[in-house]
């Protein structure tokens, strides 16, 4: 993108289905990319420059990712978990409203990622835990229709 858009992360991820995932269903390539997020990224600490702390990847983190995950390019963004979590823009915060044990509350991210030359904005959300802890909570891809024009060929 030529212009910085106020809000939105200057570092922009490219992701593409590999020959071997195009030949994958839909389920078969969302059991394979949890598998390669739990061996990759699972009980790992990632710096966000933005929120200027470490963000945790937990078990609990990958499933709830895993139980949302309804679309093949979601499917395959779990592979760029890391660089997210590390480039991602703090845009939010909010308290736990069902106060729970030992979370204070949330944060909220937002990345540009491609996905096989789709356009989206990566939402993540993270858990804050009583400690000052940060752990990944789960993301979700949102279309960028006005972005449409900026597609990589």
């Amino acid at each position: 993108m030529d212009k910085k858009k106020p809000g939105l992360p200057e570092k922009i991820l490219y992701l593409s289905e590999t020959d071997e995932e195009k030949n994958m269903n839909d389920q078969e390539l969302k059991k394979k990319s949890k598998e390669f997020a739990q061996s990759n990224f699972q009980g790992k600490k990632y710096f966000n420059s933005s929120a200027g702390k470490e963000i945790l990847v937990s078990a609990d983190g990958i499933g709830k990712w895993h139980n949302i995950t309804k679309s093949r390019d979601q499917g395959l963004s779990i592979k760029k978990l890391d660089e997210m979590l590390k480039f991602a823009i703090r845009v939010d915060g909010s308290t736990d409203e069902k106060n729970r044990h030992s979370v204070d509350g949330f944060t909220y991210f937002e990345q540009l990622i491609f996905v096989n030359n789709n356009l989206y904005k990566a939402k993540i959300a993270t858990k804050e835990t009583h400690g000052n802890e940060s752990k990944y909570y789960y993301h979700f891809l949102e279309v960028r229709t006005d972005d449409k024009k900026n597609k990589p060929n």
